[in-house]
């Protein structure tokens, strides 16, 4: 059991990790994107689709790593609650 959890302890702390360094480099994708493409009329970019595309897609991997980390505490919490009964 111990061993279990501290699998998924390990993994979850990783998928975080990876989480937040992916965070990072989706705000520094998202910069590069918007001031190449969107620099000289802000206007143009709210009313462009593909603006929509350029803020959540650089973001994605981000979201699922902390998705599929909170999982993985989720996990640990149930198996801590069942380990006090």
């Amino acid at each position: 059991m111990r061993e279990q959890i501290r699998i998924l302890l390990i993994t979850a702390k990783m998928l975080q990790f990876c989480a937040d360094i992916f965070a990072v480099f989706g705000i520094f994708l998202f910069a590069y994107i918007y001031f190449h493409e969107y620099q000289e009329n802000v206007g143009s970019a709210l009313k462009d689709p593909f603006f929509v595309v350029t803020i959540l897609l650089p973001f994605m991997p981000a979201a699922i790593l902390a998705l599929l980390a909170s999982r993985k505490r989720k996990q640990i919490r149930a198996l801590l609650e069942q380990n006090e009964k």
